[in-house]
């Protein structure tokens, strides 16, 4: 798994945060179990350089952090669109974005050949093909 603009230990953290977000859950594979990353520069492309070189090294910071700390930032990030505080928008910020990178790498038409099991989109019966009656 290689980025051209995101470093080795940012996408280790994706992945982290990742499995953090969507753990395997019945016939649902993880976040890392699927391998979306592999297409990530795709998403990331669209982006800013600054905005990248930023994404960089917040992912860089919370690479050292432990589960417990990464755990609880997740949290503080679910429950900031309650919160008044200080640091609210910060953590809608991040929530926004770290989720909105892990939501689109797993529920992507885009997965690796490496995979075999079944694949979210599949799971949840999505095709954007398919026209409904």
């Amino acid at each position: 798994m290689t980025s051209k603009y995101l470093s080795n230990s940012a996408l280790k953290t994706i992945n982290r945060i990742g499995d953090m977000m969507i753990p395997k859950n019945g016939e649902f594979p993880a976040f890392s179990e699927v391998g979306g990353l592999e297409y990530i520069d795709e998403i990331v492309s669209y982006a800013p350089p600054a905005d990248i070189k930023d994404l960089n090294l917040v992912l860089t910071i919370l690479a050292f952090m432990p589960n417990f700390v990464l755990r609880w930032l997740l949290s503080k990030m679910e429950n900031s669109m309650e919160s008044t505080g200080p640091l609210a928008p910060i953590f809608r910020m991040l929530d926004v974005g770290l989720r909105g990178l892990v939501f689109s790498c797993y529920y992507t038409e885009k997965i690796p050949a490496s995979y075999k099991g079944k694949k979210p989109l599949d799971i949840i019966g999505f095709d954007l093909t398919r026209v409904e009656d």
